[in-house]
């Protein structure tokens, strides 16, 4: 039994809607939390409130912010803590939990309760993200075909808790089989390498891009958290290609090699503009649509217990 005068004081903020857990399971992983730290607990109702309550705890001073939800969740709290002193500490809680996993951290949330009990002492580690305009991501953020896949996603919440992993690969199949307008180059991507007309393109902060059924779904073979941004894109997008597209992601790895896809790996900066709006998304997570969209990224910029 942990006395209440050795326990670690920590902020907690919860995402009740994330992943397939249920009220009860949330309830027990909180009684865990509340078992080994001190904690003031926050749970978030809408998109974007975890930022300003991550950022508000630690311009009060508190050491450090739990976040228990999914991706999307764990980028709104690292917005908030991102160039401050304050550390993140992460329990899964979402469908993928990408960063999570690069991060090397359990994915049963019972597991990551006493993971990060037992790092309580020990120094943070301090990790780059990725910034998309004044948005940072921790894994990825995309523009166009993957971003209006993702917000057909957060419209259904209920069907993306009830189905998982499989809801987003059928929004995007939904997405370019209905959508011509992604088939072809809409957007420009514009850096060091030049201009390159793409119909989408995604930055990586971190691998892999996604996960099925425990399989990883590589579209930037090289990046490396902590290194630059890597830049997948496709000149085109054929719906007759789809399923090699499939394998070469899930099971070759080797998607880059294709003659759609257009690859750069180490970046420091780039942007894409377009003549009309496209859809965005930071980390699953969509925001409001732009012509334009700045990237750029941050050294050490965010402290996290891992």
């Amino acid at each position: 039994m942990i006395t209440a005068s050795r326990r670690a004081s920590a902020v907690l903020i919860v995402n009740p809607y994330a992943g397939r857990l249920s009220p009860a399971s949330r309830e027990q992983v909180i009684e865990a939390l509340r078992a080994r730290f001190r904690l003031e607990g926050f749970s978030t109702t809408a998109r974007g409130a975890a930022i300003a309550i991550a950022r508000e705890a630690a311009d009060s001073g508190a050491e450090m912010v739990i976040a228990f939800g999914g991706d999307g969740h764990v980028n709104e709290v690292a917005n908030g803590l991102a160039g401050t002193g304050c550390q993140l500490g992460i329990v899964p809680g979402g469908t993928m939990n990408v960063f999570s996993r690069a991060l090397g951290l359990p994915l049963d949330p019972f597991d990551a309760v006493g993971r990060l009990h037992e790092q309580v002492g020990a120094p943070p580690r301090k990790v780059s993200l990725g910034r998309m305009d004044e948005r940072y991501f921790t894994f990825s953020a995309g523009c166009g075909f993957d971003a209006e896949a993702a917000e057909l996603v957060e419209r259904d919440l209920p069907a993306k808790r009830r189905f998982g992993e499989i809801f987003f690969y059928w929004s995007a199949f939904r997405v370019l089989a209905t959508s011509y307008r992604h088939r072809a180059a809409s957007m420009t991507v514009r850096g060091a390498f030049g201009d390159h007309a793409v119909a989408m393109a995604i930055a990586c902060n971190a691998g892999p891009y996604a996960y099925l059924k425990g399989r990883s779904i590589h579209l930037a073979p090289e990046v490396r958290l902590d290194g630059g941004l890597d830049l997948f894109a496709l000149k085109r997008m054929r719906i007759e290609a789809l399923p090699v597209y499939a394998w070469r992601c899930v099971v070759s790895g080797d998607l880059v090699h294709h003659r759609d896809a257009f690859y750069r790996t180490g970046l420091d900066t780039f942007e894409i503009v377009a003549d009309e709006p496209f859809h965005r998304h930071v980390d699953g997570e969509p925001l409001p649509t732009s012509s334009s969209a700045r990237f750029s990224i941050e050294h050490d910029v965010l402290s996290v217990k891992a």
